[in-house]
């Protein structure tokens, strides 16, 4: 019953704590930092109510001697440093807790009961650098405090997916590979503890962690180097200002953040291959001189970096000039540190070689001495001022001047016409004019005549004016410096006798009236396809039947027959034969009346007078067009009659065809 009625009590009364606002501590633990003797502890523990005003003690008891060790008032803090002479002996099992009071309430946390000796906290693991290759990832991790071996714990996931864990042990380095997919990225988190250095720390509850690492994201390998691209964005006093850019790696490449190390030769007497410069940004800005300059950039993540680029971004330098004139800068004409010489050997005119001389110990006119004869070079003078690079000169020299080698290669003769014609060739390389070509020198040789001119040395034709047509010319020309004339190269032509073709004016007005042409002819079927135009009407004409009286007079109404002769066909057996009586009737049945007259017949054979007959019907209204044809009994004699005449007589709309044969006639 009295143990009853002391649970009852005890429980009113933590409830009634707890009701006030007196919370316990928890989570309570001791520790030193390493595994050395001469380690100093701390202790922590987590507080549940900090709103309240409360104040926290820490009691360390001696379990076997029956006494308290120490006890610290910590006021309001959660941590508190014990030192190593306040504890004595720090191997013995000791109890340990926090009081909690809030007014005038107290509360205290559990007990925990350990060995202080073995409680050993590492510090958390920090991961110094990761390389990753191959699906292998290496990992290189800071040491514990007292330079000792110790257990980790490593676990990896890919991003949103579940945690994978293992333990290993490190040895005299702190060094781990972990093996990933290639393909993938992670994250990963560690933590360690220190190894059991005494029997008597074997106990689960001396085994403790240090806290995990922060989470690191381990990308991919960045596998190819990035490509740069350059804009020059303004060009003066010497200087060129270049804007630089470039793209990220991939995403997968790019996780945890990826830093640009940039190595820029923009100095071309620097003893070193260039000054470093590293950004997290995708884009630079930098100065250069009007020299050349290399640029190498490498992308470097968590992992590693990528490879090095085979060759450097060349901007190259600024187009090289053919002559220059201006003289060396006089506040510059000593040599100094803060002046660099760049010359070179430039046989081609354009080619900057491999192979590039610069000092800063010597002037321009030294150099003069060093260099090849008749051999173009080229320099650039570079200062440095205010932390800037700048060119104040730069242009071709030779040390001595002489006539070109050779003169100007494949000439040619275009647009020839009788009193004109275009000459072109090709200009004389650089390494055979052997100094500074200033004129083409030009004759032109022909009837006797010669005329002399003169190019600019940047031309490379010439028109000749003023020739005659039909005529054979000579053409000679030169490259000329200030050393005299080389070798000419020649080239003959003859001009035309005269124009070939249609001048322009006549081409225009052809082209002209040809369109006109085939303008008219579309506009001509389109108009007949689309019925743009009324339709001829035909006149017509009605068919009237008329009689023929006999006492009438019809003279109006006939037609007058000027000429009308009508061809009868007859055997040449009978040649004398008149017409019978059945072609007498079939003329009647064709509206004629035959007159017979007797009349001599002549050598050729007989005539019949047919000059009174007169038809007994109008001429029909739809005539035009129509040939009078006899029927087939109608015939002339002397059908086989080789020689013969024929005439077609056309009269007031009657067509007539007349033929007269040598062995009979008749005459209508």
């Amino acid at each position: 019953m009295r143990m009853i009625v002391a649970v009852l009590v005890l429980v009113v009364s933590v409830s009634l704590t707890e009701a006030t606002g007196c919370v316990s501590t928890s989570g309570l633990h001791c520790y030193k930092k390493s595994t050395r003797r001469e380690e100093d502890f701390t202790c922590e523990w987590d507080v549940r109510n900090p709103e309240k005003m409360q104040t926290h003690t820490l009691y360390i008891w001696d379990s076997e001697n029956k006494r308290f060790l120490t006890h610290i008032n910590c006021g309001n803090q959660s941590q508190t440093n014990i030192l190593l002479e306040e504890l004595g002996m720090p191997n013995r099992k000791t109890d340990i807790w926090v009081q909690t009071q809030v007014g005038n309430l107290t509360c205290n946390s559990s007990k925990i009961s350990v060995i202080l000796g073995c409680m050993v906290k590492y510090s958390k693991p920090q991961i110094i650098s990761m390389k990753r290759s191959a699906g292998i990832l290496d990992l290189t991790l800071d040491k514990p405090k007292d330079d000792k071996s110790a257990i980790y714990e490593i676990r990896w996931r890919e991003r949103d997916s579940e945690w994978q864990n293992v333990t290993f042990e490190t040895e005299d380095r702190d060094f781990h590979q972990l093996h990933l997919q290639k393909q993938s990225s992670y994250q990963i988190q560690l933590r360690r503890q220190a190894k059991v250095q005494s029997p008597l720390c074997k106990d689960s509850l001396h085994a403790l962690w240090s806290d995990w690492s922060p989470m690191v994201d381990v990308p991919l390998e960045i596998r190819s180097p990035p490509v740069v691209r350059w804009v020059q964005t303004n060009q003066t006093h010497g200087t060129r200002h270049i804007t630089l850019s470039w793209d990220a790696p991939p995403a997968e490449e790019s996780v945890g953040g990826v830093k640009y190390t940039l190595t820029l030769s923009v100095w071309p007497c620097k003893k070193y291959s260039g000054m470093q410069h590293s950004t997290v940004n995708q884009t630079y800005n930098i100065s250069i001189t009007y020299s050349e300059a290399r640029i190498s950039i490498i992308a470097t993540n968590k992992v590693g970096s990528s490879p090095h680029p085979h060759q450097p971004i060349i901007i190259p330098a600024v187009k090289h000039l053919y002559y220059c004139e201006s003289d060396m800068p006089s506040h510059v004409t000593k040599a100094n540190k803060k002046t660099c010489l760049e010359w070179y050997k430039l046989e081609d005119g354009e080619t900057r070689p491999k192979t590039v001389n610069k000092t800063s110990n010597k002037s321009f006119k030294s150099i003069t001495y060093e260099v090849d004869n008749f051999v173009r070079h080229y320099y650039f003078l570079h200062i440095k001022r205010k932390g800037h690079y700048q060119t104040v000169n730069m242009c071709p020299f030779y040390s001595k001047q002489k006539a070109p080698d050779n003169g100007p290669a494949n000439l040619k003769i275009s647009d020839l016409k009788h009193e004109s014609a275009v000459v072109s060739w090709l200009s004389i390389p650089v390494a055979e004019q052997r100094g500074f070509l200033q004129h083409y020198v030009i004759w032109i040789s022909g009837q006797g005549n010669t005329k002399f001119h003169k190019v600019p040395a940047n031309k490379t034709s010439f028109l000749i004016k003023d020739l005659h047509p039909g005529t054979s010319y000579t053409v000679y020309i030169a490259g000329e410096t200030e050393a005299g004339n080389g070798p000419n190269s020649t080239v003959n032509f003859e001009t035309n006798s005269k124009e070939k073709g249609l001048s322009w004016q006549d081409l225009t007005i052809l082209s002209v009236c040809v369109l006109a042409l085939l303008c008219t002819l579309i506009c001509s079927v389109a108009a007949r396809r689309l019925k743009l135009l009324p339709k001829v009407p035909s006149p017509v004409i009605d068919t009237t039947e008329f009689r023929c009286p006999e006492e009438q007079d019809l003279s109006q109404m006939m037609e007058e027959v000027h000429e009308f002769v009508l061809l009868l066909r007859q055997d040449l057996s009978k040649p004398g034969e008149n017409v019978t009586p059945e072609q007498n009737t079939l003329l009647q049945d064709f509206g004629l009346v035959v007159f017979e007259e007797e009349d001599e017949e002549d050598e050729e054979g007989g005539v019949t007078d047919l000059s009174s007959m007169k038809s007994c019907f109008y001429p029909n209204p739809s005539y035009r067009g129509q040939t009078l044809h006899l029927p087939e009994p109608f015939h002339m004699t002397d059908s086989a009659s080789k020689d013969n005449d024929t005439e077609s007589t056309y009269r007031n709309g009657l067509f007539f065809e007349t033929r007269v044969l040598e062995c009979d006639k008749t005459s209508l």
